[in-house]
């Protein structure tokens, strides 16, 4: 069970950071064969 960490700037809108974990989760489906429903991700935001 993957869990990521991603940490990014402060501003990104939502359907950005979506975008991100989508792109993310499906690069662990296709590289390690893991189930999407398996992948946690969280996005630590910071302040630039």
């Amino acid at each position: 069970m993957p869990f990521i960490t991603v940490q990014i700037a402060k501003g990104h809108s939502v359907e950005k950071k979506r975008e991100i974990a989508k792109a993310i989760t499906d690069a662990l489906v296709s590289t390690m064969g893991t189930k999407a429903e398996w992948v946690t991700i969280h996005i630590d935001e910071f302040e630039r």
